[in-house]
């Protein structure tokens, strides 16, 4: 594939695949199946370290809520664009928020298990299990990449797992349950999306206590930093009134806040590597452009090819 081009991808819920798009064009390079339609969603995307490989967390039948979970992850080659196969997890099922750590290793949530999973990407194998005691759904990695954060939905909880002994280190309070979770760039804070309200709560992370909740137009979904750090983009959506949002808080003064106005509920937002634009994943089908500066839609977003896409990632150049 040409490396000039500012290749995305994406998993697509309603055709179960790790999709492959032009972000300029709008173009759909591959979509690779990686589940099976009304059974196996896929869900979340960690590349492997060498960026050759994607492995997709295959989640179960439903979006979230009572689920016939899957107890695989799918695994594509991403220079053949084809899947290798699956890993089994065996007894381990619900598989959910992924990662690739310093040494390259997998990290996978299983919801059912209440349990996180460091899995060796060459053979497959479940290297360690990591009792979480509250079923993980989202997790974070610290920047300086010794730490890992888990958020358990329901559960008013962030488990904080050190990444060289795979053990929890500590539990931090949160007023309720907790929605997508992101520690800011330079790692003194981790922004928490409260479960059902519309409420941003930030972590010193240090102290491990909670030290200001801000207001939002939406219930959070994900909160993600822009490349230069200077926002905080969260993706919101007001369930009752139908409503999406992407919410821009100024990381200096986060009450400092633009709201965008989206035609869908959103998911994954990706900050384009120009800086000024960032695409978002939408609930019907489209993957949206806004831009940063201007805090609005701008042309330039284009079709999933199918509904319900949610992780959004850059391809390796």
């Amino acid at each position: 594939m040409p490396g000039k081009r500012e290749l995305i991808i994406a998993t697509v819920k309603e055709n179960v695949s790790l999709s492959v798009f032009d972000a300029s064009t709008g173009e759909r390079i591959a979509a690779v199946p990686v589940g099976e339609k009304n059974i196996s969603k896929p869900h979340e995307i960690a590349l492997s370290k060498d960026g050759t490989r994607a492995f997709v967390s295959l989640y179960g039948d439903k979006d979230y809520g009572p689920n016939t979970p899957d107890n695989r992850l799918g695994v594509v080659d991403l220079g053949e664009m084809k899947l290798l196969g699956h890993v089994d997890l065996g007894l381990y099922s619900g598989p959910h928020a992924m990662m690739t750590d310093a040494d390259g290793k997998v990290w996978v949530s299983v919801e059912s298990n209440r349990c996180a999973l460091v899995i060796d990407p060459d053979s497959w194998e479940i290297e360690r299990t990591i009792f979480l005691e509250v079923p993980g759904h989202f997790l974070a990695p610290s920047s300086d990449g010794a730490t890992v954060y888990f958020s358990a939905k329901e559960y008013p909880v962030i488990c904080e797992v050190d990444v060289a002994t795979k053990q929890v280190r500590a539990r931090i309070q949160v007023p309720v349950g907790a929605q997508a979770i992101r520690v800011s760039p330079d790692g003194t804070r981790l922004y928490v999306g409260d479960f059902h309200r519309p409420l941003l709560h930030i972590i010193d992370c240090a102290s491990r206590q909670v030290v200001e909740t801000v207001p939002l137009t939406g219930v959070p979904g994900w909160p993600f930093n822009s490349r230069d750090g200077d926002l905080v983009i969260v993706t919101t959506y007001d369930e009752p009134a139908d409503r999406g949002y992407v919410e821009l808080l100024d990381s200096g003064d986060l009450t400092r806040r633009r709201v965008i106005d989206m035609p869908a509920e959103p998911f994954h937002a990706l900050p384009m590597r120009d800086g000024e634009d960032a695409l978002v994943a939408l609930a019907n089908g489209d993957i949206a452009r806004i831009n940063l500066q201007k805090a609005a839609l701008v042309p330039g977003g284009f079709s999933a090819g199918g509904t319900m896409p949610e992780t959004l990632l850059h391809l390796p150049r």
